[in-house]
């Protein structure tokens, strides 16, 4: 498989009264063409920084990329003018944002939405751009497309609300989606429509998927590969199988234990004890130390290195170390 997106040693830093604080840390990873690959971890992990350093949609001032490579067909991505970003943002990369309310313009119409990114992107005519987004609310559902095309946002549900984000996410045939926690707002069942319709619309374009998410029911059901993410690093990166059934960090045993299961009866939840360190008060050794019951001496002084334990599965802890393996 040929990766599609490359991220090499990205850092990306905010600056706050003179304090610099970095909130991605040097991560690396691929997304391989026609591959769906999640980012999980809780709350202030850097997923979401990561899908926004990507996009180079960094909150300014404050936010910047200080080192690495965003290669994506093997341009970087870190080096365009923000000209050349505004053509490839919505056209080759589109992303789907946690909330549709707040992402759709509510003084606009969703044909005026639709079509403007096309006519932007693909020079279209009014007319052509206006049949096309017919097209694309049919793809993700909408029996009656043409009407739906006339309202605005507030007169939609939340689901489908979402779906209108989807068709205009891919309305441009994007290689690269990335949706930030794209069904958090909506109920169960929803979600489920959201999640096949997702995959349904990636296949028929052949789009690779970048899932941002603390679900990791949704991970299951679209993933192929997972990535772990804890205080700006990432510590543990496998397949969805192998990060199911052999966790090796403790921090990912600690998020599928926290999993609901159907079989549990009425057992108390398990909860990881303590919260994620803000990028002020990163511990000196391993982030998770703190908060870890099999830490070590070791773990509170010298922060592990990502190693690759067996192939495609990495992990970064002290029990896997060289020489510490237990």
């Amino acid at each position: 498989m040929s990766a599609l997106l490359e991220v090499k040693n990205l850092k990306t830093y905010f600056y706050n009264k003179k304090k610099e604080l970095p909130i991605i840390d040097g991560i690396d990873f691929e997304v391989n063409k026609g591959e769906t690959v999640a980012l999980v971890g809780e709350s202030g992990s850097g997923k979401s920084m990561t899908a926004l350093s990507i996009m180079r949609l960094l909150p300014s001032p404050g936010g910047k990329i200080v080192e690495g490579q965003i290669l994506f067909d093997g341009q970087d991505l870190v080096q365009l003018s923000e000209e050349q970003m505004f053509k490839v943002r919505g056209n080759e990369i589109s992303m789907i944002f946690q909330e549709p309310m707040t992402s759709l313009n509510p003084v606009l119409t969703i044909g005026e939405q639709l079509t403007e990114v096309l006519r932007y992107h693909k020079k279209m005519g009014k007319k052509a751009a206006r049949e096309r987004a017919v097209e694309l609310l049919k793809l993700v559902g909408f029996g009656r497309a043409e009407r739906i095309l006339d309202d605005y946002p507030h007169r939609l549900s939340g689901g489908m609300r979402q779906r209108v984000m989807i068709a205009m996410a891919m309305s441009c045939n994007p290689k690269l989606l990335i949706a930030d926690e794209p069904t958090t707002a909506l109920d169960v069942t929803i979600q489920a429509q959201i999640l096949e319709l997702m995959q349904k619309v990636s296949e028929k374009f052949d789009s690779s998927i970048i899932l941002i998410t603390h679900d990791l029911g949704v991970v299951a059901e679209l993933a192929e590969r997972v990535i772990v993410m804890y205080a700006g690093q990432i510590q543990e990166e496998a397949s969805v199988n192998e990060l199911f059934n052999n966790p090796l960090h403790p921090y990912t045993a600690g998020l599928l234990a926290a999993v609901p299961s159907i079989e549990g009866g009425a057992k108390r939840l398990y909860s990881i004890p303590g919260n994620v360190p803000s990028p002020e008060n990163y511990p000196a050794g391993c982030r998770f130390a703190p908060r870890c019951a099999q830490a070590t001496e070791a773990c509170f002084q010298t922060l592990p290195e990502l190693k690759e334990i067996e192939p495609g599965h990495k992990v970064r802890c002290h029990l896997y170390q060289e020489g510490e393996q237990q």
